[in-house]
C-alpha cells in the first residue's frame, strides 16, 4: 500500500489545541520594511530555520530530491506574509515537456522542472496523510521553476481529498481498502500559462516550448507572487501573499494565530515523487 507522507497541509489551529512536544516552531516575525518578491535573499534578517525534508514514499525510483534540508524563514508585513526557501540542487531544471522533433513530427517530451508547494488546509477532517479516508480541502501554492515562475507567481490551487467518487481524480487504497480520491483544483480567475499546441507535422525547430505565458493572469489563482533564482547549486525562492485575499478559494491567515504547515520540495518530478517535511507550527506575529 502506498503511503503519501506529506505529513500535514497549513492548518489555522484554536488556542486550545495541544502539539507534539518536538513539533519544529517558525516565528513568523513582524518586518519593519517591506520585501522584495525577486528571488533575492540577502535583504532578510532575522533566524532562518533548517526544516528536514524525506521522500513522500518509501522505496521511490522517481523521486530524485531524497533527503535534504531546506532553509527557511517567513515574516509579515502591511497584511501580508512573506516565506523564503533555499534548497540544494546540483542541476537547474526549468524545462516541462517541450515539443521534440522525432522522426518527421512533434512529440510531447517528458522533461519536468523543479518545484516548491506549501500547503493550508481550509476545510473538513484534516489527517496527517492524504489517505486516511477522511474527507477535507486544502489550499495549495505551486511553484514552478519552468512555468509559474517565468510570471512572477506561484500557481494558487486546492485539493479535495475524500471517499467519493471524482472523475480524473488520483486514485490510493486507504488503510482500510476503501479508495481515496485527491484531486487538485485550480482556483478561479484566468491561468498564467497554458500548454502549447504547435502544427506537429511542420519542422519549425529541433525543440519547442511546451508552455506559454498567457500575459493576462488574473483572479485567485495569481494570488501569489513568487520568484525563484537557481545560482551555484541552490535554489532561492521567495513567496508573498495577502492575509486575506478576500476570495472564497482561499485559505484566511490571521496575525497572533498559530498554524501548522509542512513544504514540498519536487526535483524534476510531479504528483507524489516529492520530498516532504514533517510539521511545522508557524507562529504568526500580532
Amino acid at each position: 500500500m502506498i503511503i503519501l507522507r506529506w505529513i500535514t497541509i497549513l492548518l489555522l489551529v484554536s488556542p486550545a489545541m495541544t502539539f507534539a512536544a518536538d513539533l519544529q516552531v517558525i516565528k513568523v516575525e513582524r518586518a519593519s520594511s517591506s520585501l522584495v518578491v525577486d528571488g533575492d535573499v540577502s535583504e532578510w534578517s532575522g533566524q532562518w530555520n533548517t526544516i528536514a525534508l524525506t521522500p513522500a514514499m518509501e522505496g521511490d525510483r522517481t523521486n530524485y530530491t531524497g533527503d535534504i534540508n531546506v532553509e527557511l524563514i517567513a515574516a509579515v508585513y502591511d497584511h501580508r506574509i512573506y516565506v523564503a526557501a533555499k534548497w540544494p540542487d546540483n542541476k537547474v531544471d526549468v524545462i516541462y515537456k517541450e515539443w521534440e522533433w522525432q522522426r518527421n513530427k512533434y512529440k510531447r517530451g517528458k522533461k519536468l522542472d523543479d518545484m516548491f508547494a506549501l500547503r493550508f488546509h481550509m476545510s473538513g477532517d484534516y489527517d496527517y496523510t492524504m489517505i486516511s479516508e477522511k474527507t477535507y480541502e486544502v489550499d495549495v501554492w505551486i511553484w514552478s521553476a519552468g512555468r509559474s515562475n517565468l510570471a512572477g507567481y506561484a500557481e494558487d490551487t486546492a485539493q479535495l481529498i475524500t471517499t467519493e467518487m471524482l472523475e480524473d481524480a488520483a486514485e490510493y487504497k486507504g488503510p482500510t481498502g476503501k479508495q481515496v480520491f485527491i484531486k487538485k483544483y485550480r482556483d478561479a480567475g484566468n491561468s498564467i500559462y497554458k500548454n502549447t499546441r504547435p502544427d506537429k507535422k511542420k519542422n519549425q525547430g529541433k525543440s519547442l516550448p511546451g508552455i506559454m505565458l498567457t500575459g493576462n493572469e488574473s483572479g485567485s489563482v495569481a494570488d501569489v507572487k513568487a520568484k525563484g533564482v537557481w545560482k551555484d547549486g541552490y535554489w532561492y525562492l521567495e513567496m508573498s501573499r495577502a492575509l486575506d485575499t478576500g476570495h472564497k478559494d482561499d485559505v484566511v491567515l490571521k496575525p497572533g494565530q498559530s498554524i501548522i504547515g509542512a513544504i514540498a520540495v519536487y526535483n524534476r518530478a510531479r504528483a507524489e515523487h516529492k520530498s516532504v517535511s514533517q510539521t511545522l507550527q508557524f507562529e504568526l506575529a500580532k
